[in-house]
């Protein structure tokens, strides 16, 4: 559905003014997929049991193999499915984003759920709160029947001091950027945003395709570059499987680096941010050093460890400095490009 002034002629003021409201206040929601066809559809059913529905909803099929594009023609006059090449889920989201017809976007993975409640409720609160870009949503994770405690209870202290706080929302947070960047509190699934933000900011970043906590690349630009709201009831879930489940924490942390280096160098901080991004940073790729030479993947502990900043200088360590100076010169070592240490590099 298009969004348009209606005509005024004939049509009492505050009812025209009131109808506009509800165009301009219209909700896409936006599921990338790939291979969910044991998934989707139960995802796709909890977008349709709204209690105030979503004025369109896009699925965008990232070439499955499976049988995802079967399970979706069930649902053909109800949603708009877009096949696409293999582009991966960046691409994807940004591709729905930019097919939607609406000003508001909600994005929500294809394996997880939306509770009966969640446009009435994000709806209501953007209505009320028109200068907002993004609301993130509280949520629960599960796994088959069981249903973990909600996410934002277990935000560290002090997390939402200071904030502005209305019935389930909170909203301006202070230092939620540096909060962020500490604590991934903040999940893409079940967040709604003006799509105009979305497209000033850039969507998702492709450069992060294969790279583990992409979505967290994406959430820390929301916050930096908006004004952003949260919704305290846990009206997203989140489901936990074997296809979503990190299969190494060191890949993940990888990933978690990965993120860090880039916003430190592109999301324009200042300095007091940035020294704190340095101190997470060299942090993280200690742990990283320390797991890779722990499971015996040298190419990997050589390529982090030229990159360690203040580290422990116990014997341990100097021991593992020498086994790897020694291992980087006997194999005359060349460190592989970033992307490669951060996708491939422990495969």
């Amino acid at each position: 559905m298009k969004q348009q002034i209606l005509d005024a002629d004939g049509i009492p003021d505050y009812l025209n003014r009131y109808l506009n409201c509800l165009a301009f206040m219209e909700i896409c929601l936006v599921i990338p997929s790939y291979n969910r066809a044991d998934l989707i559809g139960a995802t796709i059913e909890s977008a349709l049991n709204q209690t105030r529905p979503f004025a369109q909803i896009i699925v965008v099929d990232d070439a499955s193999t499976d049988h995802t594009l079967e399970v979706l023609k069930q649902f053909e006059d109800r949603i708009t499915v877009i096949a696409a090449p293999k582009i991966g889920v960046q691409r994807a989201r940004n591709m729905g984003v930019e097919q939607a017809s609406t000003p508001y976007v909600t994005l929500c993975d294809s394996d997880d759920l939306l509770t009966p409640d969640h446009v009435g409720t994000v709806h209501a609160w953007l209505e009320a709160n028109p200068g907002y870009d993004a609301v993130y949503t509280n949520h629960q994770v599960f796994t088959g029947n069981d249903i973990q405690k909600d996410t934002f209870s277990r935000a560290p202290a002090g997390f939402f001091d200071g904030s502005r706080r209305e019935t389930n929302f909170t909203a301006d947070i202070p230092d939620l950027y540096a909060k962020t960047s500490q604590f991934q509190l903040l999940l893409v699934s079940g967040v709604t945003l003006k799509k105009s933000f979305y497209t000033r900011i850039g969507g998702f970043d492709p450069a992060f395709d294969g790279v583990p906590s992409e979505d967290w690349e994406f959430s820390l630009r929301v916050v930096n570059a908006g004004n952003v709201a949260l919704c305290m009831a846990p009206i997203t879930l989140i489901r936990r499987h074997p296809g979503n489940e990190s299969k190494s924490k060191l890949r993940q942390r990888l990933g978690e680096i990965a993120v860090l280096e880039h916003a430190n160098l592109h999301h324009g901080r200042p300095q007091s941010d940035r020294d704190t991004f340095k101190s997470m940073i060299d942090h993280h790729r200690l742990w990283a050093f320390e797991e890779a030479f722990g499971r015996k993947k040298l190419a990997l502990a050589a390529c982090i460890f030229p990159l360690l900043g203040k580290h422990t200088d116990s014997m341990k360590f100097r021991i593992k400095s020498i086994l790897i100076r020694a291992y980087m010169v006997v194999t005359n070592f060349s460190p592989l490009p970033p992307q490669r240490q951060y996708k491939d590099a422990i495969e």
